[in-house]
């Protein structure tokens, strides 16, 4: 029976790990269950520090720098970021129904803002109300797209909005983009992560099946096929050049030394006798 509390997020990494072959954890998170556990648990997080580094004592998760810690409205929990919140659940946080945040400095809990209303301390060098985003990274470019709806990595100045495909392209990439409707509203065909919304960069191979980048990179490392269509994903003519050398120096049997097969190829989508 379907299960209503998955999110899409989630139904599409079931999907995936059934698929590639991986385990599904079926069991939901101590967290989603309510109660008085839930609810102390939920008290001494507020007050716990986290940090982006903790070495140098810098504030924030593995995801963001950051000052502050947000109330994820779904499950009452502070969280250091929306990713840390859904890794840890079996449901997402809505990025624009945050209403809250607390100051990891003098821990007083107020409405989200730039600012802590108690101590004055600017929470991230950037920050976007609409987006709930905050963000204190040094060297880091961020900007809002009104009309994608949320905040983008990078320099404004660097990407342009495609209508077709309602998603924020690279500038260097106009000549080589091809558009399709709604291209983002995908999910990652390795990760099964949802694209639209991600952190992580994106790259369309020339196949144009959009996947995040470090997704690919890993692939590569086993193989040189796009997961959904077969297609190189690389320049191949060395792993071909190795096949054909290993098929001159094989002894052909000779039940099979005049047959014939009818190949197709992944890559023109032509078929063809070998």
């Amino acid at each position: 029976m379907a299960d209503a509390r998955l999110s899409e997020t989630e139904k599409a990494r079931r999907i995936q790990a059934l698929v590639s072959g991986r385990e599904v954890a079926t069991a939901y998170n101590a967290h989603d269950n309510a109660g008085s556990a839930k609810d102390s648990r939920c008290a001494s997080s507020a007050f716990c520090v986290s940090y982006s580094d903790k070495a140098q004592k810098i504030l924030g998760c593995p995801h963001y720098r950051r000052k502050a810690k947000l109330l994820a409205p779904c499950c009452n929990e502070w969280v250091s970021c929306r990713f840390c919140h859904d890794e840890s659940k079996q449901h997402t946080l809505n990025r624009f129904d945050v209403e809250r945040m607390r100051c990891m400095r003098c821990l007083k809990e107020q409405p989200i803002g730039r600012r802590c209303v108690g101590c004055r301390l600017e929470m991230g060098r950037y920050y976007c109300h609409t987006c709930r985003l905050i963000d204190d990274g040094p060297d880091k470019h961020i900007f809002h797209c009104d009309r994608c709806g949320i905040c983008l990595s990078g320099r404004r100045s660097d990407y342009y909005h495609c209508d077709v495909c309602d998603a924020c392209v690279a500038v260097d990439a106009r000549k080589k983009h091809s558009c399709k409707e709604k291209r983002l509203q995908c999910t990652c065909p390795i990760c099964g992560e949802q694209l639209a919304g991600s952190a992580l960069n994106i790259v369309q191979p020339s196949c144009e099946h959009l996947v995040h980048e470090s997704c690919l990179n890993k692939h590569l490392e086993h193989s040189y096929k796009c997961p959904v269509c077969m297609a190189s994903l690389c320049d191949t003519q060395s792993i071909f050049e190795s096949i054909d050398c290993y098929m001159r120096l094989s002894v052909m049997p000779l039940e099979y030394k005049d047959k014939l097969s009818l190949v197709f190829c992944n890559d023109c989508h032509n078929r063809s006798e070998a």
